[in-house]
């Protein structure tokens, strides 16, 4: 009762108030509604351009339509760009290309091609000929192999070995990295910004690159 005869006090006082300054009041309710409502757009945005960039990045993997384009090059038959299909691996561009040219190093190009390699889409191969490798304009990357534990490394000095010719992910420049299949520039710039990796799978677990696009490159990147 005692509460209830309080308010009704004050009512002629909050009467008097609101009438005294009821276009400031209607001016800072309006003002407390514009700023409520611009923070959920706000908020909405921002989950919105995050979803939309990690969904870019899944479309760019995927091309549409399962086909992709492969631009081959160098000493085949019919240098071109060509039309396949996702999933194709180097042996079929080779093919739709004629194969390789009489100029061709056959020798080298069966030591450094896997016929049995998936392409990407954008994927540019070059086939250098004999008198590029004799003339050192395309020169060999040398590996120790061994077949018998192929993942196995015994030494520092084997680590750089098996690593030779994989791009270091924890130090390559942004145009290193923009050579690997299926990363831009954007994507370059995501792997630094998330540097340093333990691991080469990591670039997953950090969100720098989808799955799809880490399984084409991770042959040929390191981390040491």
């Amino acid at each position: 009762m005692f509460m209830e005869g309080f308010w009704q006090s004050l009512k002629p006082f909050f009467k008097a108030v609101t009438k005294k300054y009821k276009i400031e009041a209607v001016l800072i309710i309006t003002s407390l509604i514009i700023a409520f409502v611009s923070l959920i757009i706000f908020v909405n945005n921002l989950e919105n351009r995050d979803k939309t960039s990690f969904d870019i990045e899944e479309n760019l993997s995927t091309p549409i339509g399962g086909k992709i384009l492969v631009d081959i090059a160098g000493a085949v038959v019919r240098p071109d760009l060509y039309e396949a299909t996702v999933g194709s691996r180097i042996k079929d561009m080779l093919l739709l290309a004629g194969g390789l040219s009489e100029e061709a190093d056959k020798n080298f190009f069966h030591r450094n091609y896997n016929l049995a390699r998936l392409v990407n889409d954008q994927e540019k191969i070059y086939i250098p000929s004999v008198s590029e490798i004799n003339n050192g304009i395309v020169t060999e990357i040398y590996r120790t192999l061994d077949y018998t534990a192929p993942q196995t490394v015994n030494s520092p000095q084997a680590a750089e070995t098996v690593n030779q010719g994989k791009i270091n992910i924890n130090q390559a420049a942004i145009d290193e990295l923009d050579t690997l299949p299926g990363i831009g520039q954007a994507t370059s710039q995501k792997i630094i910004q998330n540097r340093p990796y333990q691991n080469i799978d990591d670039l997953v677990k950090k969100k720098a690159v989808t799955s799809a696009v880490y399984n084409n490159i991770k042959n040929l990147i390191s981390v040491n």
